[in-house]
């Protein structure tokens, strides 16, 4: 064995425990970040990112944040929204096809099309859901336009009780609970969720109108104001087809 060998192997030998423990750590370290490397190298051919996106979409069956389609793809998410848009305008665009590509936020998501409601339903058979009341609209609204809003902060707004409203919006998948306040008591917090957003026909809780909240007089308001500012009078779901069924002397539901 020559010197030199005698020497590291001196050294190795006399190096304390912690020493030894740090330089383990440092080699793990640096292999975690040589696979990083090695997946982050990884690039779609843009001739297949078009097909790679639909694909995604078709699989997840829940949004796909843009972050996720960076993390799978590797490419930059600017080329990514704009091969996004163009696949959306394709779906859109499609008389043939039953589906859309729906933006939500920062995320994309595949659905179906408003006019296959009827199929689907026949399909499915769903449990037919009792229509809700101006109360529960008005109750949404607040929410909506506050949130995140603790059900005292609703009931100050509307001057009444919203335990069982709530638990309606709940139940429908149009709010849900969004942390706590750092108050005594911790009080739930509600927002909106992408259902609301999904069945109303907006991307954006910034695409709700922007005007006081209390000037909606009627269901149909609200409706008129969200078709005005999406520019579509023929959104996902409207206000009146959900009421359909309802009559026009149904009292609001008990608070």
């Amino acid at each position: 064995m020559s010197e030199m060998e005698n020497d590291n192997n001196l050294n190795t030998n006399q190096l304390p425990d912690f020493m030894i423990q740090e330089t383990m750590e440092e080699v793990k370290e640096t292999e975690k970040k040589t696979t990083e490397r090695l997946i982050d190298d990884f690039s779609v051919p843009m001739h297949d990112l078009t097909p790679a996106l639909e694909a995604i979409l078709f699989v997840s069956g829940d949004s796909v944040p843009l972050s996720k389609f960076q993390e799978i793809l590797g490419i930059d998410k600017d080329v990514i929204v704009d091969a996004m848009n163009k696949l959306i305008s394709q779906y859109e665009n499609n008389p043939w096809g039953g589906l859309l590509i729906r933006k939500v936020e920062d995320s994309y998501i595949m659905c179906t099309k408003p006019s296959m409601k009827q199929v689907l339903q026949r399909m499915f058979s769903p449990r037919m859901r009792p229509p809700l009341s101006q109360a529960s609209y008005e109750t949404l609204a607040v929410i909506a336009y506050n949130q995140p809003v603790t059900r005292a902060q609703v009931e100050a707004v509307r001057g009444v009780s919203s335990d069982s409203i709530i638990s309606r919006l709940l139940d429908r998948g149009w709010i849900c609970e969004a942390g706590t306040l750092d108050a005594p008591g911790r009080p739930t917090l509600f927002a909106t969720t992408e259902q609301f957003l999904l069945e109303f026909g907006i991307s954006s809780v910034k695409d709700l109108p922007a005007m006081e909240l209390m000037s909606y007089q009627t269901i149909r308001d609200l409706e008129v104001s969200l078709e005005q500012a999406t520019g579509n009078s023929d959104g996902q779901l409207t206000i009146d087809s959900l009421m359909e069924s309802n009559n026009a002397n149904e009292s609001d539901e008990n608070e």
